[in-house]
């Protein structure tokens, strides 16, 4: 099966969110903790130059900050979607998103827009890193 965004697509590049593209040790969370700040009135993300070639994402979604587990995973589902769809558009680096209060309320559409302004912000950013 080929389509676009499929292994063998002929849209480009996969776009799959694999295991390698996560960071998932805590060492990895603290060394990004302590790069760049980037943020918005719904999320923040620390960023931080890394050497395996490929943006990686980790998710400090905290639940007093968003609430209850389905909203918290209906955020963290969204900010990987995201993500993936503009994955080859990152330098090198490892991205650590953070929700803030307002997250918790916010529409989806409102969501979409500070994430997509976040990445921008990133990918302008981190360029020159």
């Amino acid at each position: 099966m080929t389509g676009p965004g499929l292994i063998g697509g002929p849209a480009g590049p996969a776009l799959r969110f694999r295991p390698a593209q996560r960071l998932r040790r805590p060492g990895e969370f603290q060394a990004a903790f302590k790069g760049r700040r980037f943020g918005n009135a719904w999320l923040s993300a620390s960023v931080i130059p890394n050497t395996t070639g490929q943006a990686r994402l980790g998710l400090a979604i905290a639940a007093r900050t968003v609430g209850n587990a389905v909203h918290r995973n209906r955020l963290r589902r969204r900010i990987r979607e995201s993500f993936r769809l503009r994955q080859h558009q990152f330098p090198p680096v490892d991205i650590v998103v953070g929700a803030r209060n307002a997250a918790r309320n916010a529409a989806p559409a409102d969501l979409d827009a500070a994430l997509t302004k976040l990445w921008d912000q990133v990918i302008a950013q981190c360029a020159r890193c």
